[in-house]
């Protein structure tokens, strides 16, 4: 009971949206073309899942989203070790990243499709850049902000440079490196499927805008209620991955576990 009165605090909101959405279309308040009951697009969902459209749409979004995020995560969390700890790499990138961070990337994507092209290529470089921003300013933030004593206390103890970064100020900067992963990983979502819609065949943006071209809006919110799964199981994976890595934080947030 008190497992299902948590589950009810937490989401309960999500049938009150549904509630709303459902007397909208009910009353006419919304038109029905527009946005249509809850049971077509439940069988327009259903449908595109059952016959494999969605299925392969979701499959081109995620690869592309997860190899460019895992990409940046790859440069961007050493990157910013260095940069906290080596006064050259601080100086010569901070202002790159803190000055660059707040430019819309999107800018750049016709960029990025003249030198890799309109095809999966392009949105994972795409996708690489727009993650790699929150990881490295977050997590050379985090590194940045460990207590200084705590390094005294390994350099006195003999310890080299290797050592401190490895067992002292990696696990001290976990949570905030978590943090700048956890702002990135959906992210990179939104600028694969933004992308897709700009120009593409395939992808779950793709499937948006086609059938929004065609007025078929029960497919175009089955598509988004369709992304909005992925990036909630993705964020639900690494919310647990955080967990078994980051066993010492007392206060680290609840995920839910699905």
């Amino acid at each position: 009971m008190a497992a299902a009165l948590r589950f009810v605090r937490k989401w309960y909101s999500i049938p009150l949206l549904l509630l709303a959405w459902e007397i909208c279309v009910s009353t006419g308040a919304i038109e029905s073309r527009l946005l249509p009951g809850l049971g077509a697009v439940w069988a327009a969902l259903s449908g595109e899942i059952a016959n494999g459209v969605l299925v392969q749409h979701a499959a081109v979004t995620v690869g592309r989203a997860l190899a460019g995020f895992a990409l940046a995560a790859v440069v961007g969390v050493p990157l910013a070790a260095a940069m906290s700890r080596m006064p050259l790499f601080g100086r010569m990138f901070e202002p790159m990243f803190f000055f660059g961070y707040p430019v819309p990337k999107i800018a750049l994507f016709p960029v990025f499709t003249f030198i890799f092209g309109i095809g999966s290529l392009s949105k994972t470089a795409f996708a690489f850049i727009e993650c790699l921003y929150p990881i490295v300013v977050t997590s050379y933030l985090g590194i940045k902000g460990i207590r200084s004593r705590l390094l005294w206390t390994a350099q006195n103890m003999g310890a080299d440079e290797i050592t401190i970064l490895r067992r002292v100020m990696l696990p001290a900067a976990l949570p905030s490196i978590f943090a700048g992963l956890r702002i990135a990983l959906p992210l990179a979502v939104v600028v694969v499927v933004v992308t897709e819609m700009i120009g593409d065949n395939q992808g779950l943006g793709y499937y948006v805008t086609i059938w929004s071209t065609r007025f078929r809006f029960a497919n175009v919110y089955a598509g988004i209620i369709t992304i909005g799964i992925c990036g909630f199981v993705l964020d639900q994976l690494l919310g647990l991955f955080r967990s078994a890595v980051v066993k010492w934080e007392k206060d680290q947030p609840r995920f839910t576990r699905v």
